[in-house]
């Protein structure tokens, strides 16, 4: 679980370092989103 949290901090933290600023709040967006759905489906 820990681990899956990690990834998902790097992967946010690389988008926006890495990325243009709307690209990156883009990315960000999806990313975020993705990450709650996959919280919420391991929760229930």
């Amino acid at each position: 679980m820990k681990a899956l949290f990690f990834s998902m901090a790097l992967g946010l933290g690389l988008t926006v370092w890495g990325g243009e600023p709307q690209a990156g709040v883009d990315q960000l967006m999806a990313a975020g989103t993705l990450a709650g759905e996959q919280i919420y489906s391991i929760l229930h």
